[in-house]
């Protein structure tokens, strides 16, 4: 339950405009903003730096990745590690009005027993950790979804929270349950987030199996319905997907790439790109180079 600490209350009327059931920014925490709590629901998703999550009569350590839910009423405030420039905490902050997941539910059924887990007044405030990083892939989306404002934004920014309140239901749920009744899938999920953390180290299917507690067979039949790929080709798809991104960005060399995404031996690495994608690295880097000049001769 919450501890209020400050008569400081933020109204939704100062953030939300007419029609826009949500606001979402991206924050510089510094230490001018004082303690506070809010007349709505806040999902906050540190994006960058370290420091201190003092909420609800708590001091909580944060880092890059940390995610909190917070309700109705409860006091808090974020604070950085340091005042140096060079290192800030920045958050991302998703607010919405309690009556949105109303909203929410009656426009996605289906999501109706997670947001009745919102809306329950007992539940207090919570944090997880984003092992995977899918959590800031989709705060900034939702960021730029807001402030560009495209046709269809707000049924975007609609999906967005329903699958960030569906990630943090999941985890409640998953720490509810004994060990010896956790659902298969939780265990394929597991082998999934290690997959995308520890994808340019060597991975052995015979390792990941043991882990998961499951047979070589048993682990390869659910994984392959739950990804649709086998061990060895979603390895293969998340380390090729990182290689993309690392040649888009254009700084490394091909084999620094071909390293950092675990391959040492550079002609199964260019067959694997080329099998992958349907061209080689360096092609793939020219038609991302050409494709950011077309896009700035448009613009």
């Amino acid at each position: 339950m919450s501890i209020k600490r400050t008569t400081f209350v933020m109204k939704g009327d100062f953030f939300f405009e007419p029609d826009v059931p949500i606001f979402v920014n991206r924050a510089y925490e510094t230490f001018d903003m004082i303690e506070h709590s809010h007349e709505f629901i806040e999902i906050s998703y540190v994006c960058e730096g370290a420091g201190v999550h003092y909420i609800a009569g708590e001091a909580v350590p944060v880092e890059h990745g940390t995610l909190f839910f917070i309700p109705v009423g409860h006091s808090h405030v974020f604070r950085p590690k340091t005042l140096r420039k060079d290192r800030p905490l920045i958050v991302y902050n998703c607010i919405f009005p309690v009556s949105y997941l109303s909203e929410l539910s009656n426009g996605f059924p289906q999501a109706s027993a997670i947001c009745r887990m919102f809306l329950d007044e007992q539940l207090g405030w919570f944090s997880m950790k984003d092992l995977t990083g899918e959590y800031h892939v989709m705060f900034r989306e939702m960021y730029q979804e807001y402030t560009a404002r495209p046709p269809g934004y707000l049924i975007v920014l609609a999906s967005y929270v329903l699958r960030i309140l569906t990630g943090l239901y999941r985890y409640r749920q998953q720490l509810a349950m004994p060990p010896a009744e956790r659902p298969q899938w939780l265990t394929i999920d597991e082998a999934i987030d290690y997959i995308g953390l520890h994808y340019a180290e060597e991975l052995r299917l015979e390792d990941m199996a043991a882990h998961a507690n499951l047979s070589e067979r048993q682990f390869s039949r659910l994984f392959k319905r739950q990804t649709g790929m086998s061990f060895l080709d979603y390895v293969q798809s998340i380390r090729i997907d990182a290689a993309c991104r690392m040649l888009a960005d254009g700084r490394q060399r091909v084999r620094d790439v071909a390293s950092a995404v675990g391959y040492q031996d550079m002609k199964h690495f260019y067959a694997l790109f080329r099998r992958k994608t349907g061209v080689t690295p360096t092609e793939y880097r020219e038609s991302v180079r050409l494709s950011a000049q077309l896009s700035g001769k448009r613009e």
